[in-house]
């Protein structure tokens, strides 16, 4: 197994915490998204959170990022009416400093709709040369929020405005609407901000990350011809091609953190946060019959939260997805049975006779408590949260592995989670009991589901995720795979 330095107090002290986790056969559990994840939110696009990540930024590891993508499987050519983040929703990021399962940091984004010309149908009227020109007919404007202390009932004293009519990007419609192109050289980039305590903020499209063999993975796992046991390639990448509108936030360690200093000892409980995102509605919703917006009022109900992938997708069974969705994560040891007893095991073995540990699988406790040693706090709550310990340095682009900590990369998921991490051939071997020693062979540790990275290489500085793809020229049938971050630089 090869280590990285990515430790602030050295690789010996690396290389014994990577043994201790899997000797102690703490694993976590994740499983990859297609970003429907219950019956109910997945009519509600707009407030459909799909993705979550949480790491440290690999350019300047002193600073948090924080990224959450809402609207799934986004298409690029959606006009007229291209996507966007809704008016009445409450967006949000959630910090927890201590393992309380409660938030003690909250950012909140909410959205506002604005419109030119009425009388027109287009988007743009005209070619754009950046976010502010009166070309573009159709543009969101967006408030920045930040909430000391739990959601949403905090007084107007724990809330403090970071920043307002900050302009979502507007969407990549095409070549001859961005004649000088969408992404660097061009003046889109002027939509990432920089507000407030040198909080860094960006809201608009991107194109989606995430990478997943859906039709195989919903085939009751259909490998495809060639690719079995699934880690070797030869998948497609359902979600290439698709757009997915995103939030990012970047933030100085020190502001999230318990005792708000910068730890350097991964043993220092300090180090440890953790976070999720959510999404919230007000709670009555009259239509109209003369075509005017409809009224909203009532209080703000939870409608979407994520952290852990897929935990909501294939670990809560069906009858209790849209339950999950609308509470908290300190009330999370009410699904702790379908973690003990996951289904996905049981399809592996009645399809491809393979053992994986019996029930009830103490292995995978690690999703609801983080891993002993490197992301568990004194006292954690049993919550579905990504936690990050901010003491292991930020693995250089170079050096990523896909596999995180199974790769032997401690700066990747199960600590945080990285765009690029391959969060479904984790979950599959995690799953399939790679952690527990009996459990460790063949074709457990080499489960997959063939794709190895995005159709678009990843930004390598913030907001991170790739810029959108064109309305005008885009696929999402077998485009290619890659691993690595672009090399023409940030935006």
């Amino acid at each position: 197994m090869k280590l990285f330095p990515v430790s602030r107090t050295g690789a010996l002290w690396l290389a014994a915490l990577t043994l201790a986790v899997f000797a102690a056969g703490h694993p976590p559990v994740a499983t990859a998204s297609s970003h429907r994840e219950a019956p109910l939110i997945s009519t509600d696009p707009e407030a459909d959170n799909t993705d979550t990540y949480f790491f440290l930024d690999p350019v300047d590891g002193g600073r948090v990022v924080m990224i959450a993508n809402w609207i799934p499987l986004e298409e690029p050519a959606g006009g007229p009416n291209f996507s966007h983040f809704g008016e009445q929703i409450r967006y949000e990021l959630n910090v927890d400093s201590n393992g309380d399962a409660i938030e003690d940091y909250v950012y909140r984004f909410t959205f506002t709709r604005h419109v030119r010309n009425p009388d027109t149908w287009l988007q743009n009227t005209g070619p754009l040369s950046s976010p502010t020109d009166p070309n573009l007919n159709v543009y969101y404007t967006y408030k920045v929020e930040k909430i000391f202390g739990p959601s949403p009932d905090q007084p107007a004293s724990a809330r403090v405005v970071l920043g307002d009519d900050l302009l979502e990007a507007p969407n990549n419609v095409g070549p001859k609407s961005f004649p000088n192109g969408y992404g660097k050289g061009s003046n889109i980039a002027s939509t990432v901000y920089t507000i407030d305590q040198d909080t860094k903020v960006f809201a608009g499209p991107r194109a989606d990350g995430f990478y997943v063999d859906l039709g195989m993975i919903f085939d009751l796992i259909n490998f495809r011809p060639g690719t079995l046991p699934g880690n070797m390639g030869g998948g497609k990448n359902d979600v290439a091609g698709f757009n997915t509108h995103t939030i990012a936030v970047s933030v100085p360690i020190y502001q999230l953190t318990k005792n708000h200093t910068v730890p350097t000892s991964v043993s220092d409980p300090n180090a440890i946060i953790s976070m999720w995102s959510s999404t919230w509605r007000l709670k009555n919703r009259i239509l109209s019959d003369s075509g005017e917006k409809p009224s909203e009022s009532g209080e703000w109900v939870q409608v979407s939260r994520l952290a852990v992938p897929l935990v909501n997708e294939v670990v809560i069974p069906l009858g209790k997805k849209d339950l999950f969705n609308a509470s908290y994560p300190k009330d999370d040891a009410q699904f702790a049975p379908s973690v003990l007893d996951p289904e996905v095991p049981k399809i592996l073995k009645a399809l491809f006779n393979i053992d994986s540990p019996p029930a009830p699988r103490n292995d995978l406790l690690a999703v609801v408590l983080g891993v002993d040693g490197l992301t568990r706090r004194p006292g954690e709550v049993v919550s579905d949260q990504l936690r990050l310990n901010v003491a292991v340095f930020p693995t250089p682009p170079s050096l990523v592995n896909r596999m995180g900590v199974l790769g032997g990369d401690l700066a990747g998921f199960p600590n945080g989670r990285r765009p690029y991490d391959d969060v479904v051939d984790i979950e599959l071997q995690i799953l399939a009991g790679v952690l527990v020693p009996a459990f460790n062979h063949s074709p457990n540790n080499a489960l997959g589901d063939g794709v190895n990275g995005p159709d678009k290489p990843y930004n390598p500085a913030f907001p991170f995720l790739a810029t959108p793809h064109s309305g005008w020229d885009h696929r999402h049938d077998a485009a290619p795979q890659v691993t690595r971050f672009s090399d023409a630089g940030p935006e």
